[in-house]
């Protein structure tokens, strides 16, 4: 984020998972739920005497707590802000220093925050380029030093929902795919934090989502410091993976978040924004002023949800294929929601699978099914809530 930031805590000077057939394509088709995330960046203050500023911010009405700022060490090793040591070799040690920070993250959620996010990296960091290195010499799989520091990071910590990634200076496309793409697999969500370079973000989200549909679920945009003047309805735009602004306390006011964001909102319909920076503002009250203002300004006023999957799905005559859909809780929306299919083509037939937030599809065409491309709408439905996601489904003479 910001290169030197002084504050009352810290002094920082850094910052096929399904299997179809082998023409199943992702197209990362989504249906926004109602609300984004309406989150607040802090460091310290989340882990030092913390408690009662998780209570502050539990009961703020921002529902994304984004902690601040995890470095990834030329090992693999992750801490915060030089200061709290979290894994060393694979093995999570953050009680050695802190032992209430599982339980305070769990805390938060006992209020009006319903996402917890760390954030990788700042400016003229290292962080990217160590993440870099190790994908480079080790991959991602389970065997490697970043896949068991982030399975043991979320054993130590089941409130941590997903990643921020502020990689300010080393853009390197297929490692950071990579790395999202592992993620995901642990059952993370990755929310890239850019303030420049937008094709090569565009890029990312694509090809990460591509890969493991609905892992990308938001990006957080710089609006402030050296992303000044940064507009998500011109040139951020990520198709159906929304955009979630931030402003600085240090520069406008609540009111003037408010206006700014109403004007965001009213443009291209932003669902979600952040706070840069808690630190600045702790046990003032502002917390409060500052969630309100956003969350009026974006229409924050009740959970969604969203729903993602496959664009398109390919099957013969005489085989069977399946399709994850993907349901992501936004906005403090945590209820049941049941997928039901429209009509299918004449001797296709299809059930649901499974339960919770990732549930299958699966098609079964018989011998005579009819041919050709047909669309297929999945809707997600939770009482009044109602999502809808369009698939086309190609059905192949088995001669092809």
């Amino acid at each position: 984020m910001i290169s030197t930031i002084l504050h009352r805590f810290i002094v920082v000077a850094r910052r096929g998972l399904f299997l179809a057939s082998l023409a199943l394509i992702f197209a990362g088709a989504t249906a926004l739920g109602q609300t984004g995330y309406t989150g607040i960046f802090g460091g310290g203050p989340y882990y030092i005497n913390a408690t009662n500023n998780i209570n502050e911010i539990k009961n703020s009405g921002f529902t994304e707590a984004i902690v601040w700022s995890v470095e990834v060490k030329t090992n693999g090793d992750l801490n915060f802000n030089g200061e709290f040591p979290l894994t060393s070799n694979g093995v999570y040690i953050g009680d050695q220093t802190h032992p209430d920070f599982p339980a305070n993250m769990a805390a938060l959620k006992q209020g009006t925050i319903k996402r917890v996010t760390f954030s990788i990296g700042s400016s003229n960091v290292g962080d990217w380029q160590d993440i870099t290195a190790l994908v480079n010499s080790q991959g991602t799989g389970t065997d490697s030093i970043l896949y068991k520091t982030f399975a043991a990071l979320k054993a130590a910590i089941p409130a941590l929902d997903a990643i921020d990634f502020d990689d300010e200076n080393s853009f390197n496309s297929p490692t950071t795919i990579a790395f999202g793409v592992m993620l995901g697999q642990l059952g993370y969500h990755v929310v890239p934090d850019p303030f420049d370079n937008n094709s090569y973000w565009i890029n990312v989200v694509s090809q990460i989502n591509a890969q493991l549909p609905g892992t990308v679920d938001g990006v957080h945009l710089q609006a402030y410091a050296g992303g000044a003047g940064n507009n998500p309805c011109v040139g951020w735009n990520f198709g159906t993976v929304p955009v979630w602004p931030g402003l600085w306390d240090q520069v406008d006011s609540p009111a003037q978040v408010q206006s700014i964001m109403s004007g965001w909102h009213s443009q291209c319909g932003i669902n979600g924004g952040f706070l840069w920076l808690y630190d600045d503002i702790v046990g003032t009250g502002l917390a409060a002023q500052y969630a309100n203002a956003i969350n009026t300004a974006v229409g924050a006023t009740g959970g969604g949800f969203t729903l993602s999957g496959p664009g398109n799905v390919s099957i013969n005559q005489g085989s069977s294929a399946q399709a994850l859909i993907t349901i992501t809780d936004t906005g403090g929306f945590d209820g049941t929601v049941t997928l039901t299919l429209s009509r299918l083509p004449r001797g296709v037939k299809a059930r649901i699978q499974g339960t919770g937030n990732r549930q299958k599809i699966l098609f079964q065409a018989s011998t005579t099914a009819s041919t050709g491309s047909f669309p297929v709408t999945v809707t997600g439905t939770s009482g009044t809530l109602i999502q809808t996601l369009t698939l086309t489904l190609t059905v192949n003479s088995a001669a092809d």
